[in-house]
């Protein structure tokens, strides 16, 4: 299993690394890709990161799974890329899993990928967007997993986990932090 985690300057800090802790603490292998020329990308919050690789370097084939957090700016930046737009649709093409939190399902609405699917995303990020808003914390509707906001990364990356290994890896992952 191997996942990519696309990062846009102003991306909602917890959303890409809350599902990216999880993912890891699984066993799962998770890049992530800036999505601009340079490896360098500033959070929501002004926390500077260092992408493991950019987009553009990518070979999609190499990937199970793709996750894209919002944030305003984030996900502004998420809909202005083609290349964003390309590998999304090669992923919904080979029917892999996408993943995208808070106002990054904009992205998957803006590529005709909610049409007749259950989703949810930041409230008002809604309006306008085919698909059957729900406004759940987390949604799962065949290959695609959406969740409502920041507050709801970790439920969202524990639904990744169960999509990709299972309810147990799921379980076990959720006690490891749970704090019990």
């Amino acid at each position: 299993m191997h996942g990519l985690i696309l990062l846009a300057d102003g991306f909602e800090d917890v959303e890409a690394l809350a599902p990216r802790d999880l993912l890891i603490r699984a066993g799962v292998k998770v890049t992530t890709a800036s999505i601009s020329n340079s490896f360098n990308v500033t959070t929501s919050h002004g926390v500077l990161l260092n992408a493991d690789i950019l987009l553009s370097e990518v070979n999609s084939d190499s990937y199970d799974f793709v996750i894209l957090p919002g944030g305003g700016r984030g996900t502004q930046n998420l809909l202005k890329s083609e290349l964003v737009s390309e590998v999304v649709l090669k992923f919904a093409k080979e029917h892999k899993l996408i993943c995208a939190i808070c106002a990054a399902p904009m992205v998957l609405a803006k590529l005709g990928l909610l049409h007749n699917k259950r989703y949810t995303c930041f409230a008002g990020c809604n309006e306008g967007l085919d698909g059957v808003f729900t406004g759940s914390e987390v949604e799962h509707d065949d290959n695609i997993i959406t969740g409502r906001s920041m507050l709801y990364s970790v439920p969202f990356g524990l639904e990744i986990i169960k999509t990709l290994l299972g309810d147990e890896i799921k379980q076990k992952i959720y006690k490891q932090i749970e704090g019990k």
